[in-house]
């Protein structure tokens, strides 16, 4: 088996690779994929196999990828503590779901803001062209608000990577904290049947807030009802399971808590 430190090398190699003609790349023949398609995914299982990183979920289908790494208890929330060497799924649209994720690339690792830097095949150099079809494999850094999750892939232990810090992995609560601050400030009122990204905002919050387990999909659907009626009960506020003003007031005190490393 590789180690995370394996992988990252080989990745760098890569870096400035650029696709032939109609997704032509030279990463498909060795993995055994189907060539002149998106090669996000057939990347990252060539740098795992280059590796000798062997029994690893494949993800040249990127919802499939991230969706077996959580079967397999081997996955980390888009807040949790990524390490260099874990596979990143991505969803532009911001959600966490296994259905939204359309990109995948390698943690290379973690700013002390959260954000996270990345080696990932089949994009753009920048923020200009396609992220998920870009033709390239180049260095990135992401913020937390477009990672669906990380996948782990279980490296032998030596030399493991370095394991984050207590105060990075308070600094990403209080990055998140902000981010969703920012978000549910603009939300209007929600309630069941709301769908967008105020939704998406409010569940975020009440997930790192009130420690819920909300599914991040944009959609208010009874669980999200739940959790709101919950945060109504302990601030002692009407029980209706709608974020107007007040509730909305109540979970911005709690994040904002968690920003100044209060809680």
């Amino acid at each position: 088996m590789a180690t995370a430190a394996d992988v990252v090398r080989i990745a760098s190699a890569e870096v400035g690779y650029t696709e032939g003609r109609n997704n032509w790349n030279k990463y498909a023949p060795e993995v055994g994929h189907a060539n002149n398609q998106a090669w996000c995914g057939t990347f990252t299982d060539w740098v795992l196999k280059k590796a000798g990183q062997t029994g690893e979920p494949s993800s040249i289908w990127t919802p499939s990828g991230l969706q077996a790494y959580r079967k397999a208890g081997r996955a980390i929330d888009r807040n949790g503590p990524a390490q260099a060497g874990d596979l990143v799924y991505f969803d532009w649209q911001g959600g966490t779901s296994s259905q939204g994720v359309d990109h995948v690339g390698i943690v290379t690792g973690v700013r002390r803001d959260g954000q996270v830097e990345t080696i990932e095949g089949n994009t753009s150099p920048s923020n200009a062209g396609s992220q998920s079809n870009g033709g390239g494999v180049y260095r990135r850094v992401r913020p937390r608000s477009v990672i669906a999750g990380f996948g782990r892939p279980a490296y032998s232990s030596a030399p493991p990577p370095p394991p984050i810090k207590p105060d990075e992995a308070a600094a990403f609560r209080r990055y998140a904290a902000a981010i969703n601050i920012r978000a549910l400030s603009k939300a209007g009122t929600l309630r069941q049947g709301s769908r967008g990204a105020g939704v998406l905002a409010l569940q975020r919050s009440l997930n790192l807030a009130a420690g819920k387990k909300l599914a991040e999909d944009g959609s208010f659907g009874p669980a999200t009802a739940a959790a709101v009626k919950d945060l109504q009960r302990l601030f002692r506020l009407e029980v209706d399971g709608i974020v107007g003003p007040r509730t909305r007031e109540a979970l911005i005190f709690l994040l904002a808590r968690i920003e100044r490393g209060e809680a």
